[in-house]
């Protein structure tokens, strides 16, 4: 597969208002497993016309909710894409008409548009962005969430290493073209397993911390599922959307915890008489019983 990279992504944006996913990781979660993989070869992995328009961050969207709906219904759903482009042209104003309209979006825009108005039917409750210097994060919330939504500076020479189906690395010399975002699911031996074009391919821990400039976790409901029990309690994970609203001037999108009842006090145990007297009760009962259930073997 070869075709003139088109960049999509504009720069990543730090000081607008996020919540940070860090805020409710913090040290309670476990350290990530040596390996993930959460792109089972069986998910498609449409185009999303990337190969035609700058709209690798709308693409993006559409391949998470090939993964998300896999994972969490068993069965994959597969916006269309007009549908992508739909969302390309309701973010950025972007018009087939028009090829100078195609600048690209930002990925908050994006997730923002998303979570309010969706795609095909799909939203999702939040999104969190992540500490891009910190790989053990960033790994925790792949092995948590399934994927990562990235935002980078791509290099002329990544789209030569995806041209000869080479894992991105870092090479002396190379040229930013642009912003580039794709999904990153997978994880293991010093790599990062990611999905863009279409295809699957990999990039090297060295490229992420050199290119990588955002990274997002986005929660829908399978999502809340699978990661609450992750988490040391539900009310930290209740937090989280309390930041979100905050940030957001909306009503906290994640239900409140739910108080877990007490167990019923222990019956205080009978003194001797009372139970020797319940014993002779039962004794008086079933002698009483006997002829009834012998007139009557099937219990009617």
């Amino acid at each position: 597969m070869t075709f003139t990279f088109r960049g999509g992504k504009l720069p990543a944006q730090p000081a607008r208002p996020q919540l940070k996913l860090s805020a409710v990781l913090g040290e309670r979660l476990a350290a990530p497993p040596a390996a993930v993989d959460w792109q089972d070869d069986r998910i498609v992995w449409p185009m999303y016309a990337n190969d035609e328009v700058g709209d690798c961050t709308c693409a993006g969207v559409g391949h998470l909710v090939n993964q998300l709906t896999y994972y969490g219904t068993g069965v994959e759903v597969e916006p269309a894409e007009a549908s992508v482009l739909g969302m390309y042209a309701a973010v950025t104003g972007y018009d087939p008409a028009k090829p100078e309209s195609d600048t690209g979006a930002y990925c908050q825009d994006v997730l923002a548009y998303w979570r309010k108005t969706g795609l095909e039917g799909h939203k999702i409750t939040a999104y969190a962005s992540l500490d891009v210097s910190n790989l053990t994060e960033i790994k925790q919330a792949i092995a948590l969430f399934g994927t990562v939504y990235v935002g980078l500076n791509f290099p002329d020479s990544a789209m030569d290493q995806f041209d000869n189906d080479q894992s991105w690395d870092v090479v002396r010399g190379a040229r930013v073209e642009g912003g580039h975002c794709v999904i990153v699911g997978a994880y293991g031996n010093g790599k990062l397993g990611l999905v863009t074009w279409g295809a699957e391919t990999t990039m090297t821990e060295a490229f992420w911390k050199k290119y990588v400039d955002e990274a997002w976790v986005v929660l829908d409901a399978d999502g809340l599922t699978k990661a609450a029990a992750y988490f040391t309690g539900a009310p930290s994970f209740y937090a989280l959307g309390e930041q979100f609203a905050a940030l957001a001037g909306e009503k906290n999108p994640i239900p409140a915890p739910q108080p877990v009842p007490s167990p019923p006090p222990a019956p205080t145990p009978a003194p001797d008489h009372q139970l020797a007297e319940a014993a002779s009760l039962a004794r008086q009962l079933a002698n009483l019983m006997q002829p009834w259930a012998s007139n009557n073997p099937t219990g009617a």
